[in-house]
Order: C-alpha cells, then sequence, then structure tokens
C-alpha cells in the first residue's frame, strides 16, 4: 500500500490512520503463521490495517474480521468493496464484539488482532464498545480479554497460533501479564 492509498484508506475509517497497523507487516506475520489457503480471524479489525494485509497475503483464503463499531464497520466494508478486486481472498465482516462472537470449533487457522487496550483506543462512543460493557480494568480482562481469548481457542484448530499484539499502557498498567496469564488459563501455550 503506497502513502497515497493510505490517505484514502483514512477517508474510509475517520480521524485515525489505519497506518496504526501496517498492512505490509499484517500480511508479512500471515505468511509465517497462518498456513495455506488459511481461514483467519481478526477478533477487533480496527481501521483495516489486517485487512489490507490479508487481502495481499497469498495464503490467506479467507479473513473473518469483527468489530462493533458502526462508523468502523462501515469504513471496513468500503477497504472490502473497493480493493477485494484484486484479491482472491473472501471477506466476512461482523458487526459484534469478539467477546460475543463464537465461531464453529476447529473452523479457523489463526486468530490475529491488536485489541483495544482496555480504555486507551476508543473507536466510539457506542454502548458496544469494551470500555463502555466494562469499565474497570478487572471487569473488562474478564468480560472482553478472557472472553475474546477463550472464543479464539475454542475456533482455532489444532495446534494453530494466536497472535495479540498488545502493551501496558496507562490506564491498563499490567496488560501484558494479564494477557499471558489469561491465555494460559485459556488452554494457550506461549511461544
Amino acid at each position: 500500500v503506497c502513502s497515497s492509498d493510505l490517505k484514502a484508506l483514512r477517508s474510509f475509517s475517520g480521524a485515525q490512520s489505519v497506518s496504526n497497523f501496517r498492512p505490509t507487516a499484517a500480511a508479512a506475520i500471515y505468511a509465517k503463521y497462518a498456513g495455506d489457503e488459511a481461514v483467519v480471524w481478526d477478533m477487533s479489525c480496527g481501521y483495516g490495517g489486517r485487512l489490507l494485509g490479508a487481502m495481499v497475503a497469498d495464503n490467506v483464503a479467507k479473513y473473518i474480521g469483527t468489530d462493533p463499531a458502526e462508523d468502523t464497520m462501515r469504513g471496513l466494508l468500503g477497504i472490502a468493496q473497493d480493493f477485494a478486486v484484486d484479491s482472491n481472498t473472501f471477506i466476512e465482516l461482523r458487526m459484534q464484539g469478539s467477546e460475543i462472537t463464537f465461531l464453529e470449533p476447529e473452523s479457523i487457522d489463526f486468530a490475529f488482532t491488536s485489541p483495544p487496550y482496555f480504555d486507551t483506543e476508543k473507536y466510539s462512543g457506542e454502548a458496544t464498545q469494551s470500555y463502555m460493557k466494562f469499565k474497570s480494568v478487572e471487569t473488562w480482562n474478564e468480560g472482553f480479554l478472557r472472553s475474546t481469548i477463550r472464543n479464539a481457542f475454542v475456533a482455532l484448530k489444532h495446534d494453530k497460533y494466536m497472535i495479540l499484539n498488545v502493551a501496558d499502557v496507562r490506564s491498563h498498567k499490567t496488560l501484558v501479564a494479564d494477557t499471558k496469564r489469561i491465555a494460559i488459563e485459556e488452554g494457550f501455550e506461549l511461544d
């Protein structure tokens, strides 16, 4: 994706840029971890960087993206429509939170996202947003993060990967440690 494409993509997604997760980085991650003819789930698809990465990755057959924000989803649908002509990836977008998304058991090859870091990334003021539904770090960890990780674990085929891009932030100083702990408690092995 060239810089002029990024400017066009911003018009789909609103004020923030999709460059917060570069499509080229996403494509490289898909190539390394997803496997051939992969079905991938982006649990918090945000502004479309991982979506674009899936569309250009040679090995992603199907991208499932979930996000509860109405404006964000409208932008993602625009990206999918405008860029799908050059892609062999089937795109399925669901306007719902990952904590309430249930995919068929062992139906995906890779789960990959950058979750909203509790209340650091506020995509909208809609009641569906995880920071609105879960008002404290503790309730967000259990209601959003654990539920999302559990849903990914059930949906992933045996011996497949989940990658979460997380960092400790001012409002959630233990996000990295909490994510690792919850992932282990839900059955994942850390690599």
